[in-house]
């Protein structure tokens, strides 16, 4: 961990396990949309990737609901 990473949200931690947590607890899709997009880890594109699938999922299922 640098010394910037006190400074800076989760999703810029220069650590990818701590840009994986921040994912998994994200409900801004926009936001992982651009992770997905701009950051250079594989694993951390991924986790975002399949975060981004399980929200429309529960969106999809929450719709349904309420038909």
């Amino acid at each position: 961990m640098g010394f910037s990473d006190l400074f800076v949200p989760k999703y810029l931690h220069s650590n990818p396990k701590v840009r994986i947590k921040f994912i998994n607890k994200c409900q801004d899709f926009d936001l992982l949309e651009q992770m997905t997009q701009k950051d250079e880890d594989n694993t951390v594109v991924q986790a975002a990737r399949d975060r981004m699938q399980a929200l429309r999922a529960s969106q999809s299922r929450t719709d349904y609901q309420t038909q």
